[in-house]
């Protein structure tokens, strides 16, 4: 009841910010945001002049240096979908999460006495030869092997893996490298889904994408990462690399995760199980590639720094529908089907700066069983915009924008998704669910990409818009008994606060996150982070008409949410007050699903661990039902501020 009463008290208020662009000092009694611009103490309130000036960079983060596994011991449904000469831009690495059976020591040919298709043991010896290592190939993180056949000398230097054997760019074998023959696995396990997936070979690559935007002496840094998740204390890291190549530039920095399903763990909770214990054997990340992160995502910053320019913006959004675009897996089926496009073009040469595309949509679309790395549909979508999409015969062609493009992330809560409805290409084609191919995904890409171009088709300049934004920090508990197991065990590679690990947990002795919220203006476009997996009915509300047609309740749920305790305040999206509203979603931290109260329903039995009767996945990977109030306060703290700032 709470956050609802407080929704309500800042519906008034974000029309009052909206109307009034103008900045005032703060007066002491409103809510004391983090940080603030104009007018805080990093930035005058006086602007030099409402010149906006933007640069963005691109950055390549994508890990080059893992061993892979033996792909007969990954559980294929397909079995031929595994084999390590697939074609890279191919349907068919598709393989998934290891074997139950592969550390019981069945030789290189994976398969044991009590296999239907066993006859005999493998001629090399390697069946129970007291080795259990049979399950990767121990060639080093080159990848290339001792009896390695190399890649043809015109595509030895293309940066692709050409022969699909999980080495990129391999030529004769030059001897052995960094953990070769040390029975030691050296790989990168993928995010999303189940455990003990291993990255066999490189898709497509990923990207640590900067925008900086400064007006006066106010200056604001978005950094959107191809990870299913970023962490706010890996957004410090970066904020002090960034301080450190250019001290005292950068008023604030926000990190987004695109939370693609088929990059390496960047949180922890996706590591390696051990099939006899049952248990996770530390956590998922690789040093080397968070590092590569950071490092790539501040002088991305810091590139972008260095080559501001005046540029004019034009924002364009445009409602798309929800068939054969997106799902929702849980009740109320409540979707946001804009999306927005924002470029920003060079005033002098009237070239593209930068294209944000707005969206909301799990990037799963290839599913648990590939094991290449990749941006997923995001590839394909920031590809379109940059280098234009085909003409087609139902479909014109699009002129490349060039520039940088980012694909800002929505409100993907409640599992809003690509996975159960055949996708139909700009061609036409079209491309069954059951079947995840390369093809399908860059296909569902293209057509996102396409809807972008439609929204710049409408798109309206903004004229001299001002900018503004603030931050606030918080703190909230964490009651998911499973990622107490994380915190505790050091998986989450993130500080507690205002917990005794001497105590027992439970009670008022619960570990505590601390994360943070921001509001960010420019003129009629506002933008609002969101530290987790938003719901799309927090960011639009709760009216049937945001079903789009669907059923908002299915009628087989045998335990569906309870509408009338459904908020019925005004959403996020109308407290923004703006012409133009997006979410950023897993902005600034990735706290798991953003459950509203109402609905959030544990098990009784294993509360966290197993899911309640019906639609409640989501709540075994959040904080806790305080998760979204503790948001909402913060956000009402800035909301407050920024309506009491303004005449």
């Amino acid at each position: 009841m709470a956050h609802r009463l407080l929704r309500a008290a800042l519906f008034a208020i974000a029309f009052v910010v909206a109307a009034c662009p103008a900045v005032q000092p703060p007066v002491p009694e409103l809510p004391a945001p983090d940080l603030y611009c104009p007018g805080g103490p990093t930035c005058s309130a006086t602007l030099a002049d409402d010149v906006l000036l933007a640069a963005a960079v691109m950055k390549v983060v994508t890990p080059t240096r893992f061993e892979i596994a033996n792909p007969r011991y990954l559980q294929g449904d397909r079995p031929n979908y595994c084999a390590p000469e697939a074609p890279r831009a191919g349907p068919d690495a598709i393989c998934g999460e290891l074997k139950d059976s592969h550390l019981d020591d069945c030789g290189r040919d994976g398969l044991c006495p009590e296999d239907e298709a066993w006859t005999a043991a493998d001629a090399d010896g390697s069946e129970r030869d007291g080795d259990d290592d049979d399950w990767f190939f121990d060639c080093g993180v080159d990848r290339v092997c001792p009896d390695n056949v190399a890649e043809a000398i015109d595509v030895r230097a293309n940066g692709f893996d050409d022969d699909g054997d999980g080495a990129i760019d391999d030529g004769d074998y030059a001897g052995p490298d960094e953990g070769e023959g040390d029975g030691e696995f050296q790989g990168l396990w993928i995010a999303g889904y189940g455990n003990s997936r291993p990255a066999m070979g490189v898709k497509d690559e990923l990207s640590a994408r900067a925008i900086v935007l400064r007006q006066g002496d106010s200056t604001l840094a978005l950094v959107t990462i191809d990870a299913v998740g970023i962490f706010y204390d890996e957004q410090l890291r970066i904020r002090d690399k960034v301080e450190a190549l250019r001290p005292g530039q950068v008023d604030a920095l926000f990190v987004q995760a695109s939370h693609t399903h088929e990059a390496p763990d960047t949180m922890g909770q996706w590591g390696y199980i051990d099939p006899y214990l049952g248990l996770q054997q530390g956590h998922g990340r690789s040093d080397e590639h968070m590092e590569t992160i950071r490092s790539q995502s501040a002088a991305a910053v810091a590139e972008a720094l260095d080559a501001l320019v005046p540029v004019r913006v034009k924002v364009g959004q445009v409602n798309v529908g929800v068939a054969g675009l997106v799902s929702d897996g849980r009740d109320p089926k409540i979707f946001n089907d804009a999306v927005t496009t924002i470029a920003l073009d060079d005033v002098a040469s009237g070239a593209a700066v930068a294209t944000l595309v707005s969206w909301g949509n799990h990037p799963e679309s290839l599913d648990s069983r590939n094991n290449f790395i990749s941006a997923d549909y995001v590839h394909a979508i920031r590809e379109g915009i940059e280098q234009g999409l085909p003409e087609t015969g139902s479909a014109s062609q699009r002129a490349g924008r060039g520039g940088v493009a980012l694909y800002l992330q929505g409100a993907v809560g409640g599992i809003m998704g690509v996975n159960s409805f055949p996708i139909t290409g700009r061609d036409g084609t079209e491309y069954p669910n059951d079947q995840k191919t390369f093809a399908r995904t860059d296909a569902y890409g293209a057509l996102i990409a396409e809807h972008a171009f439609a929204a710049l088709d409408v798109a309206e300049e903004l004229a001299a818009p001002p900018l503004r934004f603030s931050t606030k920090s918080y703190r909230a508990p964490v009651e998911n008994q499973a990622f107490h197991v994380g915190l505790i065990n050091g998986w989450f590679d993130r500080t507690v606060f205002d917990f005794d690990r001497a105590q027992t947990i439970g009670g008022e002795n619960l570990p505590k996150l601390e994360t943070a919220v921001a509001l960010v203006y420019l003129g009629d476009l506002a933008m609002v982070t969101a530290p987790g997996e938003l719901f799309p009915e927090t960011f639009v509300g709760f009216d049937p008409a945001n079903a789009h047609g669907t059923d908002i309740i299915d009628v087989d749920n045998p335990n569906p949410p309870d509408l009338s305790l459904a908020p019925t305040d005004p959403p996020l999206r109308d407290l923004l007050g703006a012409r133009f509203a997006i979410p950023l979603g897993l902005c600034q931290d990735e706290t798991g699903y953003l459950v509203e109260p109402y609905d959030f329903k544990l098990a009784e039995q294993g509360p966290y661990i197993d899911e309640a009767e019906g639609d409640h996945y989501e709540e075994t990977n959040s904080i806790g039902p305080k998760a979204v109030p503790l948001m909402l306060e913060a956000l009402g703290d800035l909301f407050t501020f920024e309506a009491g700032r303004a005449p």
